[in-house]
């Protein structure tokens, strides 16, 4: 099995038709169809379901087609890696950051590191962190910065482990509306606030995020809330909140510059929520993505791996 095959299988799975994938490929569709049954003798499994119109994938090409997409993504990180260190630090870093940890920890920090390395291109990707696992899971993604927290692994995406360092906590505050011109003197008790819409990030599988680490903090205190509306990110409970919609829980920081929410105090505050600097466990590491995860290092504040 070598990389041609596994390109040539992978256009077969996107294109769902062998004839498709060898006019993509420009290719006649004989040899293609040679090339396939020769990759399904030498690893002695069925890959595809050859229908009347198209092909399907067996179980056992669906995990090709997902392993293989990695496989194809390390070798390009591979020799760009390699030419990278060739002609001194220059490249791509591509790196994942939840918006709360946008703004605590990785926008400083990429500001000094572009400065410091003007020939390195960025591209940063803001979205959901089960997004950004699946990014990172996939080969696309260097490094990723999300809530976590540490007692609690993050699950394996098809096969591939990841590494976390705690690098920085996230003090949390309840944000209301300003609409309501919600003013008091003395903490809420939570326990009164359950009768609000609230509006929260989705929980990742498998692991704790910010809404169970909420779930736990109303558990003590009496109960969950009657009702609770998912939404991808913070940024987005933020702007549903100043529009009127319900209340919700973001990092102080983020909601002291947030438009149409005020900040509100409870009786016993929030738990602070860690933020941790994630990796591939056995993926290539680029030269660029170690310079800037060692940006990290000076404030780790503990480490786990699962």
């Amino acid at each position: 099995m070598d990389l041609r095959s596994i390109r040539y299988f992978l256009a077969v799975a996107e294109a769902g038709s062998i004839t498709e994938a060898a006019r993509a490929l420009h290719l006649s569709q004989p040899p293609l169809s040679t090339a396939m049954a020769k990759l399904e003798s030498e690893l002695g499994v069925t890959l595809l379901d050859r229908m009347p119109r198209g092909v399907t994938l067996t179980p056992a090409g669906r995990y090709l087609e997902a392993a293989g997409r990695r496989l194809i993504a390390e070798e390009q990180r591979l020799s760009a890696t390699l030419r990278a260190m060739g002609e001194g630090l220059e490249g791509e870093l591509r790196v994942g950051a939840e918006p709360m940890g946008l703004w605590r920890v990785v926008s400083t920090r990429v500001a000094s590191f572009l400065s410091a390395h003007p020939r390195v291109s960025l591209e940063l990707m803001d979205a959901p962190p089960r997004v950004q696992l699946e990014n990172l899971a996939n080969g696309y993604l260097d490094l990723a910065v999300i809530p976590v927290l540490p007692q609690e692994p993050l699950p394996p995406i098809s096969d591939v482990a990841f590494t976390v360092e705690v690098v920085d906590t996230l003090p949390l505050t309840l944000i209301v509306p300003q609409s309501w011109n919600l003013s008091v003197s003395e903490p809420l008790p939570l326990a009164s606030l359950r009768d609000k819409t609230w509006i929260l990030p989705g929980r990742l599988p498998g692991a704790r995020s910010l809404s169970r680490l909420i779930d736990d903090r109303f558990t003590s205190a009496g109960g969950s809330p009657r009702k609770i509306i998912p939404v991808p990110t913070v940024q987005t409970a933020a702007t549903l909140v100043a529009a009127g919609l319900g209340v919700s829980v973001m990092s102080d920081e983020m909601a002291a510059h947030h438009p149409g929410v005020d900040r509100v105090a409870v009786v016993g505050d929030w738990p602070k929520l860690p933020l941790g600097l994630v990796r591939r466990k056995d993926g290539i590491v680029t030269p660029i993505a170690e310079r800037f995860a060692e940006l990290f290092g000076a404030e780790k504040i503990g480490e786990w791996a699962d």
